[in-house]
């Protein structure tokens, strides 16, 4: 099977979902600075959503550019990760308009356990399909961005500040590290 048809595929369904949560940010009500400070909760869950996107984004071309075999198990578990990944509009605007409820945030941050979770299970099949599946491990970054979803899923509609913040860094932490495959972390 040929991998660059699953990333140009990968690639429209991520476009897809970027342009779906953008379409979904509403212009304020008024013309007021009051008006736009209401709107500020959807513009970053957002701009959160936007680099959980653009992280698994590039990510999945680094994990790509390594291996040429795929096989339907690697396309199959690429398409577990990309329905987690389809969710993520509709969890950016139920916690945008919801921002310190439990249920939102909590389906949120599991969205995002999710597709880390299937992200990793992506990487373990392409593994698996150019015989190098000895070599997987979780390093340090996956295993704390596995904690920090699964902690901001039960605890972020307690303290969802916390939440928000400790799923920030995680997050910048992934977008300015030197990029590494998942097996390096």
């Amino acid at each position: 099977m040929e991998k660059n048809r699953l990333e140009a595929f990968t690639d429209g369904v991520l476009a897809i979902i970027i342009t779906i949560m953008v379409l979904e940010l509403k212009r304020p009500e008024g013309d007021s600075l009051k008006d736009l400070l209401s709107v500020i909760p959807m513009a970053l869950g957002y701009m959160l959503s936007f680099m959980f996107i653009a992280i698994y984004w590039i990510n999945h071309h680094l994990v790509f550019q390594n291996f040429e075999k795929v096989n339907v198990k690697v396309l199959w578990g690429n398409l577990a990760w990309l329905f987690t990944m389809s969710f993520i509009p509709f969890t950016t605007e139920w916690i945008g308009a919801y921002p310190v409820s439990w249920a939102p945030a909590s389906l949120y941050f599991t969205n995002m356990l999710l597709a880390s979770v299937t992200f990793h299970l992506v990487y373990y099949r392409l593994l698996s399909a150019n015989d190098q599946q000895h070599t997987f491990k979780l390093g340090v970054r996956n295993i704390v961005c596995f904690a920090t979803y699964f902690l901001a899923a039960v605890l972020g509609g307690l303290c969802p500040i916390a939440a928000y913040i400790v799923v920030a860094i995680v997050t910048v932490w992934w977008a300015f590290a030197r990029k590494k495959t998942p097996s390096e972390e």
